[in-house]
């Protein structure tokens, strides 16, 4: 080992002039994040001191490590000793540990307590419930839902009548096909959020106005199955906006049952709420999923941002790693979504008719998805109107030639309809020059 003492502590680096207790939570800290080195008998400023019985650290080192830590820290660190000017230094190499989160036992008076610590920058602190949280997924690679259930007494009476509207067979049998016991027979985490005892909720409210500072128009939270939330909040938003008819779970999105609604794509209400559940991080205990109707917008966040190694562009792209993909299957399977990762950029093809567009907003701990309102076509269109409306429904964004060649009449009269069209705020104006081209404001 090189005989220098670094310049400066930082997040891997730490000065101890003796032995003291605090060097317990620097340990922990190291474990939980990229690891570390303490040097004993050395100052704040980098000073060399020296400590006087550098065998006595080395022994306290390993005992704290060994028998202290939670779970043992046995193989993840190296005590050496350096001699530099005559003065011995307690070098305590840290590594970062497999098998986090790691708690180590602190003495506070005549109790103790097991807490556990992470590194920012020179210094070590008390982990909070989300580090903690962050911790236990980087150290347990099997993915949570498939993690055993803390609730063994489960039952799946609601989960069993959407499987048979759907006729799909389900029974005790079919129970780890579906992912809902594991091979040791343990009910997992996806078969909790699966039952009758699920404890995770979901909110639905509607706000007159554009914030929910604006009067509400009523606010529903739903727990249970989440399959059984997932379709009553889908039946509360089709009475609220008027689809043509009540669709089973099992054709959702069947040929010839996709229905428009009156102020929002239909296709895109589905995707985004199957996007909100399949995605959705259940590790957050007490913390609700939202559907928010706004005047002028639907808005739908989901905890826990995106899965490790997914991005935005790959979500927009429709490549996707569900989060929970057993949840995902069985979403997919009573639900009609078709494969994985199509929802998002389905969502965005559903407006692109349309000036307005959806909104995804990808934050560390959650993800937010807006869907703009689409107000309805007066009835009091002259024909031409009508007729424009019509071919940018169906083609999108359109040059003033197509349009003219379309309607067959003189470039006055197309342009005069296309500024009638404007100043009744159903047509927008893109672009300048030739490039300009118009599209539907509303649907």
């Amino acid at each position: 080992m090189e005989q220098t003492i670094p310049p400066a502590e930082c997040s891997i680096i730490s000065f101890e002039r003796e032995w003291t207790e605090t060097a317990r939570e620097t340990f922990c800290a190291f474990l939980n994040s990229h690891g570390g080195r303490v040097y004993f008998g050395v100052s704040e400023d980098a000073s060399v001191l020296g400590v006087e019985e550098p065998n006595e650290i080395a022994r306290k080192v390993n005992s704290i490590l060994k028998f202290e830590m939670h779970p043992s820290a046995e193989g993840y660190f190296q005590t050496n000793t350096l001699k530099i000017k005559d003065k011995h230094v307690v070098v305590v190499t840290v590594l970062e540990g497999y098998r986090p989160p790691y708690y180590v036992t602190i003495n506070k008076g005549n109790e103790k307590d097991r807490l556990c610590y992470v590194r920012q920058g020179s210094s070590s602190y008390e982990a909070n419930d989300n580090e903690i949280r962050n911790l236990y997924h980087k150290g347990n690679r099997l993915p949570y839902e498939q993690r055993a259930s803390a609730n063994q007494n489960l039952t799946f009476l609601a989960l069993a009548d959407y499987f048979k509207k759907a006729n799909v067979q389900f029974d005790e049998g079919k129970y780890q096909t579906l992912g809902l016991k594991d091979l040791n027979g343990f009910f997992t985490n996806v078969g909790l959020w699966l039952s009758d005892q699920c404890t995770a909720e979901t909110r639905a409210g509607f706000f007159l106005g554009n914030t929910k500072a604006s009067e509400s128009d009523g606010i529903y939270t739903f727990s249970g199955c989440v399959i059984e939330q997932f379709c009553k909040i889908r039946d509360l938003l089709s009475n609220r906006f008027d689809f043509k008819k009540k669709i089973e779970p099992n054709t959702l999105s069947s040929e010839g049952c996709i229905n428009e609604v009156s102020d929002y794509p239909e296709r895109a209400i589905s995707e985004a709420l199957i996007n909100l559940f399949a995605h959705r991080d259940y590790s957050f205990e007490n913390a609700l999923a939202t559907v928010t109707s706004f005047s002028d917008r639907l808005e739908f966040i989901s905890l826990g941002g995106l899965p490790q190694g997914v991005t935005k562009e790959m979500m927009l792209l429709g490549i996707s790693v569900p989060r929970n993909k057993t949840l995902a299957d069985i979403l997919m399977r009573l639900s009609g979504m078709e494969r994985h990762g199509i929802g998002i950029p389905t969502i965005f093809v559903s407006y692109e008719n349309f000036s307005f567009k959806p909104t995804l907003v990808c934050a560390h701990e959650y993800i937010k998805l807006d869907l703009p309102r689409l107000q309805q076509i007066p009835s009091d269109l002259t024909d031409r109107e009508s007729a424009i409306v019509s071919y940018l429904k169906q083609n999108g964004a359109s040059s003033r030639k197509q349009l003219q060649d379309f309607v067959n009449v003189s470039y006055g009269t197309v342009i005069n309809t296309l500024r009638s069209l404007e100043a009744k705020k159903i047509v927008v104006k893109q672009g300048a020059g030739r490039e300009t081209k118009y599209a539907l404001i509303i649907s």
